[in-house]
């Protein structure tokens, strides 16, 4: 049998990038004008992008074998996300991250197992971020993989994208993220984590 596990909604690449004290400075002159200016097209290089599909409430979700609809519960999805802590940047001497990216392309993901012999839906895993408090948002889930049975998929096919916008730099803070992760503070739920000189303050866009 073939296995498809599709996803219609917005596509989102973003990255967490460590950046100077000068660099933050140019950013809180220009904010979204950096996106064009030489210091920051590396932006979607490097090992720091998250590319995935967001699961929220626009997002349509199929699971078919031999591409008849098959049982699934989409709660599983977000059951179990990663935790955002990202040890190579809080272990380091780095003391701000700028968000850079996009995360409003709507366009379709699919993932296809072929030669499935039984399906399981309790097989399906799911590597989901959920970035709440780096973009602001409550219950922000990106999908960025699905196995079945412990195996990558087979194909992947993306389709049909329809253009972006990028979203506003936003800088964080690492010293006080580290000093809010040692009080005990949660990792990847509550309000944004603090941008320099900046209060803690409560989630501004809307869930």
């Amino acid at each position: 049998m073939e296995l498809t596990f599709s996803v219609h909604g917005y596509s989102c690449d973003l990255a967490l990038h460590p950046i100077s004290a000068r660099t933050v400075r140019l950013i809180e002159e220009h904010g979204a004008e950096v996106y064009s200016m030489k210091a920051l097209n590396w932006w979607r290089k490097g090992k720091t992008a998250t590319w995935g599909m967001r699961i929220d409430n626009f997002c349509s979700i199929k699971v078919t074998l031999d591409k008849e609809p098959a049982p699934f519960d989409q709660s599983l999805i977000t059951a179990y996300p990663l935790r955002i802590r990202r040890r190579m940047f809080l272990d380091s001497k780095a003391k701000y991250l700028c968000v850079l990216g996009f995360d409003n392309e709507i366009c379709s993901f699919s993932w296809v197992w072929e030669n499935v012999r039984t399906f399981d839906p309790s097989k399906l895993s799911f590597m989901v971020h959920q970035w709440d408090r780096i973009m602001g948002e409550r219950d922000y889930f990106i999908l960025d993989e699905v196995r079945y049975d412990s195996e990558f998929a087979d194909l992947h096919n993306w389709c049909d994208p329809a253009g972006f916008t990028l979203v506003p730099p936003r800088i964080i803070d690492l010293d006080q993220v580290r000093a809010e992760l040692e009080r005990g503070a949660p990792e990847h739920k509550g309000a944004p984590f603090p941008s320099p000189d900046e209060p803690h303050t409560a989630i501004v866009r809307p869930g």
